[in-house]
């Protein structure tokens, strides 16, 4: 039996399902994934970076959190090596 293969209508896909398929399929290239879309490698690229990724959105929470612990004091402290040993 031969496999099939879901048909994928990429050229109707909004920005923010670029970005989830994308984001979903770390192993596709770049100019791959502009050629599956009818897109050049730098028009899909100002799409990837733009705000909306999910990575983006979880990178800058992260970093959000660091910095507010850090200015609580609760995230790390200086390195002191007499005191730590």
């Amino acid at each position: 039996m031969a496999h099939q293969i879901d048909f994928i209508d990429f050229g109707s896909f909004c920005k923010d399902e670029i970005r989830e398929y994308y984001d979903r399929h770390p192993d596709l290239s770049i100019l791959t994934y502009a050629g599956m879309l009818g897109l050049t490698g730098g028009e899909l690229k100002d799409i990837l970076m733009t705000d909306g990724s999910a990575i983006d959105k979880e990178e800058a929470a992260t970093a959000e959190q660091m910095f507010k612990e850090e200015e609580e004091g609760m995230y790390c402290t200086p390195y002191d090596p007499e005191t730590d040993i």
